[in-house]
């Protein structure tokens, strides 16, 4: 492909599609508004009042595959990334039995850190709201698991972390994370989505394809998916167990998976391409200047 000369320019690629994700979502967003409104008067989505829950998600389901679609369309037309470099391809040999809890378990510990944190701040967890049956359902599903799971991964560790790879793995692990963080646009989440990002990240480079993190990606979000059903509808105590399970196991399995693989010479460095030094994203005024919009986006305009 033509590449990009410099990590500099690639990480001013990425600031411009993640903020054109944002833009895209926020006028899909309006759009979709104007539109209940039209039909159900005062009817938004966060207040559907006298729209269907099936209606809802389709007009969310279409907000989230335009907002990835079309700065990944983007990405992809004026960068000229090659297809090979989005890393869509069937992986290396890889070890799920290792990866999978190690990856839970990650994303357990940024979630308890993030109730700690919301806890000792004095923040409120948004309530998700969930049909009960049906294909509403269904639908949630798709948008909450499905979705996610392929575009996310397809969007940031395929395009933007292939715009970084020629500057090394390092950069193209956590310039891509970092935005896929910020762009949650809620801190504490924020704080278990660069976990989750900076460990599909790295394997995406070890096993060469976005494939195994598009499964862990998808596991990890019907967990979540499980768990809020359950704590809406099921007996409390189901719901505990299973969140508890969740929060204490994987965390303990994590470690102790990691401690023995260090103890055998694993190393997560081993096989990665070297480059410039991650914080040369910064390098980047667009890069730097996008972080510090969302950082403020988010504190000042989220509700």
């Amino acid at each position: 492909m033509a590449k990009l000369r410099g990590v500099r320019g690639a990480v001013g690629w990425c600031a411009a599609s993640a903020l054109l994700y944002l833009l895209v979502r926020s006028i899909l967003y309006a759009g979709a508004n104007a539109l209940l409104g039209l039909f159900h008067a005062g009817a938004t989505l966060a207040r559907p009042v006298g729209v269907s829950d099936l209606t809802v998600g389709l007009f969310q389901l279409f907000i989230g595959i335009g907002a990835l679609l079309i700065p990944l369309g983007f990405t992809l037309r004026l960068t000229r990334l090659d297809n090979r470099d989005l890393r869509l391809l069937l992986p290396a040999p890889w070890s799920p039995a290792f990866c999978l809890p190690v990856f839970l378990g990650l994303a357990n510990i940024g979630n308890l850190a993030g109730a700690l944190l919301t806890a000792l701040f004095g923040g409120e967890s948004g309530a998700q709201r969930l049909p009960s049956g049906g294909s509403a359902l269904f639908l949630q599903f798709v948008l909450l698991c499905v979705m996610p799971a392929l575009l996310e991964e397809l969007f940031f560790r395929g395009a933007l972390q292939g715009l970084l790879r020629p500057s090394g793995s390092a950069v193209a692990i956590f310039g891509p994370a970092l935005l896929f963080a910020l762009l949650h646009l809620d801190l504490i989440q924020g704080l278990t989505a660069l976990v989750c990002g900076v460990f599909l990240g790295w394997l995406a480079e070890r096993s060469g394809s976005i494939l195994p993190g598009m499964l862990l990606h998808f596991i990890n979000n019907c967990l979540a998916f499980l768990t809020l059903y359950l704590r809406l509808y099921a007996p409390a105590e189901l719901a505990l167990a299973l969140e508890l399970f969740l929060v204490l196991f994987f965390p303990l399995f994590c470690l102790w998976l990691l401690y023995h693989a260090r103890k055998q010479g694993f190393r997560f460095s081993a096989g990665l391409r070297p480059g410039v030094d991650v914080l040369a994203v910064f390098g980047s005024p667009a890069y730097t200047l996008a972080v510090l919009f969302l950082l403020a986006y988010t504190v000042f305009f989220v509700p």
